[in-house]
């Protein structure tokens, strides 16, 4: 799984976690407040029935004692009551009334209306004093009659405010459930996410960590597992590969400095037979044998600062510190210097020069040059173990100067041929023919490009080699390039 794809699923099921909560409230809270508007509404109605039921009684109870009395002020009483009536009446039909609630409300109305009417035509008659009884003998029964009516009005109601009530408690506790289902989901959300980081994230970072943190401690075997996102994991393989990688060029490091004690070992063994020769206190041999006695020791002293050059060239290759000195000189000399100092060892081998008439001349560091072309010469020699021509051949060839080295020796598989410039690359003919580290080639490659050229090679398995160095020249014939190594 990879980095995006775990914060977008994570992403994504919290926020549809977020939305089903928040649908979730938004309808509780939507039937809540239908409900509380229902139940507010039928209060309302309940206070408008009592006050009606209260008004009845006051209007009838000043009614009679008017009558009786005909006292100015519980006319004024009467007439206040019944305006609180009318009023309440009024806001009784401005509520919100239901199906089955409206024949019981619009009868209750009936009533009360007509105990009204009968009641203000009775306030016309004759003002005599009269009994109780004979005062009111028709609106008693019909004020009994609205009184009633809003009675059963009233008990309607307050059933149904009481089953408006059952239901406002349940969608109170329906709301509390998917308040809590929610939070719960969110939650048991938040620690999924959590613990898949710390999966797939945290924890493989941190054993990333210890491999590097041990690594540095000298444990070079460390190694990380690979696990969690895919991008962790191509940082494990990456760390794995590269101490793999410089496991085995500390191994080659090793060889390397193993063969080079041993190539030293060899002329310094020959240097030491030759000087246990010529001890002090023995006579010293006629001249016609310390002449090739004295040869060899500069040719084994050759040899030793040869490696030793070499191996100092390549330390400051991989430094980046390889200097470059140039000097004009004309590449047939550097071809002709080298040819003549390889000829007197060569006795097996015929060493040939082809070279232009003109002057080639050439803009370099002829020291450096110098080692690629040695390299290359000393590489046909040892590489063509029966014998035969090596042939050195300088030409100007369009915008390059390419000076080509060729041999009859054992040749290389084409399929090796991009891999011989690699460090500590050998082909399986070389190794089968002389020893060596694959050092050579890699650092004559080296100096090429830092003079902004190549070597080229073109070879076939007993059919010999020819290598190519080509460097850039301008119209005058000097270097273009000095590229850094």
């Amino acid at each position: 799984m990879k980095l995006k794809t775990l914060a977008a699923a994570s992403t994504a099921a919290l926020a549809v976690l977020s939305l089903l909560t928040a649908s979730g409230l938004t309808l509780s809270t939507s039937t809540m407040d239908r409900e509380v508007t229902r139940l507010s509404d039928m209060v309302r109605e309940v206070r408008s029935i009592m006050e009606l039921e209260v008004h009845l009684l006051i209007h009838e109870r000043e009614s009679v004692r008017a009558a009786l009395t005909q006292h100015p002020e519980h006319a004024r009483a009467r007439d206040a009551a019944r305006a609180k009536l009318e009023r309440w009446l009024e806001d009784l039909r401005a509520a919100p009334v239901s199906g089955e609630d409206a024949d019981l409300l619009q009868e209750a109305e009936l009533e009360v209306e007509h105990y009204l009417a009968v009641r203000a035509d009775q306030a016309h008659t004759d003002g005599q004093a009269l009994s109780p009884v004979e005062s009111s003998p028709v609106t008693a029964d019909e004020a009994d009659h609205a009184y009633a009516a809003l009675e059963e009005v009233l008990s309607t109601k307050l059933a149904e405010a009481r089953v408006a009530r059952v239901r406002v408690d349940e969608v109170k506790r329906r709301s509390e459930a998917v308040s809590i289902g929610s939070a719960s989901m969110l939650l048991l959300g938040l620690l999924l996410a959590l613990w898949q980081a710390s999966k797939q994230i945290y924890r493989p970072l941190l054993t990333i960590r210890t491999a590097i943190d041990r690594y540095g401690a000298g444990s070079h075997d460390e190694r990380v597992p690979q696990g969690g996102l895919d991008e962790l994991r191509a940082i494990a393989v990456a760390f794995n590969e590269m101490a793999a990688a410089l496991a085995e060029q500390r191994r080659k490091q090793l060889g390397v400095l193993a063969s080079v004690a041993h190539d030293l070992r060899n002329p310094l063994t020959a240097l030491k037979l030759t000087v246990d020769r010529l001890k002090p206190d023995r006579p010293l041999p006629p001249e016609e044998r310390l002449r090739p006695m004295f040869a060899r020791i500069g040719q084994e002293v050759a040899r030793c600062d040869r490696m030793l050059t070499d191996l100092i060239d390549i330390a400051r290759i991989e430094g980046g510190e390889l200097e470059l000195r140039y000097e004009e000189r004309d590449a047939r000399e550097l071809a002709r210097e080298v040819v003549e100092l390889y000829r007197p060892t060569a006795d097996s081998h015929e060493l040939t020069l082809s070279l232009p008439h003109e002057p080639v001349p050439l803009r370099c560091d002829p020291l450096r040059i110098g080692q690629v072309l040695n390299n290359l010469v000393a590489n046909a020699i040892k590489y063509s173990p029966s014998g035969g021509a090596v042939q050195v051949t300088v030409a100007r060839e369009g915008a390059e100067i390419a000076i080509a080295v060729s041999d009859r020796g054992v040749g290389i598989a084409p399929e090796d041929h991009a891999r011989l410039f690699d460090r500590y690359f050998r082909a399986p003919s070389s190794r089968q023919v002389a020893a060596g580290v694959g050092l050579g080639l890699w650092a004559a490659q080296r100096i090429a490009e830092a003079h902004g050229g190549r070597i080229e090679v073109t070879s076939a398995p007993g059919e010999g080699s020819t290598f190519t160095l080509r460097l850039p020249v301008t119209e005058t014939g000097y270097c273009t390039r000095a590229a850094r190594p």
